[in-house]
């Protein structure tokens, strides 16, 4: 009960630093330097009033010093964080698959806040965790080797499945975003339109190189569910934005990682279910 008493509030303080994250990197602006501030009055807050979770409420969620509101993502990100590691401790323990894990899928979580706020992502980002997977690829092999593990077919070796899942989530995206665009510029040209709400493209490169992230960490089956499954949820938010009349512009890096996140826990048993 105390370790995931622990894994909770250490999720919860991992996404305290990725609100950090979400709102300086976008701006270029360094996250180690200065201490975090009111973006509204850049006010420096004080230890005691950045405990997460508990200062969102002990503060009515408005800022000590100007008295304006704190958004409600701050408080649902240090959550979802918390409520991550809880899950991966549960599943793995304090293992190197929780380490593993844990950053995949705070990097998802940074990227989709990203999104949801720009509507663009840093390119460094998906390439620093597609690098970081490879090498933890590498790493798992060479214990895998050092530890006189069981005898695989060399198509099973993490680091050949990290390299297989890269290629298939970038070269499959990429594909189906040619697709798709073609599919797309057909359809401007029919209804004499230059773009749908200033967008000309289904996909961005952001989504593809994602999904070669995703692929690095889940593999290629995963991966290809967590492909197919992303409209789905994508499909619930088009449904209310049409319901309310509001704009058809999806972010769709939060819905890759919903959908990744989903074939994680559930993917597996999909593939025992048909044999796959």
């Amino acid at each position: 009960m105390i370790e995931k008493v622990f894994a909770f509030i250490l999720g919860s303080c991992v996404g305290s630093f990725l609100n950090v994250c979400i709102w300086r990197l976008p701006q270029n602006i360094s996250i180690i330097k200065p201490r975090s501030y009111c973006p509204h009055c850049n006010a420096m807050i004080g230890w005691y009033h950045n405990i997460p979770l508990l200062s969102y409420w002990w503060l009515k969620r408005r800022c000590a010093n100007c008295g304006q509101p704190i958004a409600l993502g701050y408080f649902l990100v240090e959550l979802v964080t918390a409520g991550l590691f809880l899950v991966l401790y549960i599943k793995f323990g304090f293992t190197a698959y929780f380490f593993k894990f844990a950053f995949f899928f705070c990097m998802l979580i940074l990227m989709s806040c990203i999104d949801v706020r720009y509507h663009a992502v840093p390119e460094i980002l998906p390439l620093l965790g597609i690098g970081i997977g490879v090498c933890w690829s590498f790493g798992e092999t060479y214990f895998w080797f050092r530890q006189g593990g069981p005898t695989v077919l060399p198509g099973d070796l993490p680091f050949i499945l990290a390299f297989r899942g890269l290629i298939f989530g970038l070269g499959f995206t990429y594909l189906f975003k040619l697709c798709a665009d073609l599919g797309l510029r057909c359809y401007l040209h029919w209804r004499k339109l230059d773009s749908i709400e200033g967008e000309t493209e289904s996909l961005g490169l952001g989504d593809v190189d994602l999904m070669g992230m995703i692929g690095v960490f889940i593999g290629i089956k995963l991966s290809f569910i967590a492909f197919f499954a992303a409209p789905v949820f994508a499909l619930l938010y088009v449904l209310f934005a049409l319901f309310f009349k509001r704009s058809h512009l999806v972010p769709y890096i939060p819905y890759l990682s919903v959908a990744a996140f989903f074939a994680f826990l559930w993917g597996n048993r999909i593939l025992m279910y048909f044999n796959l």
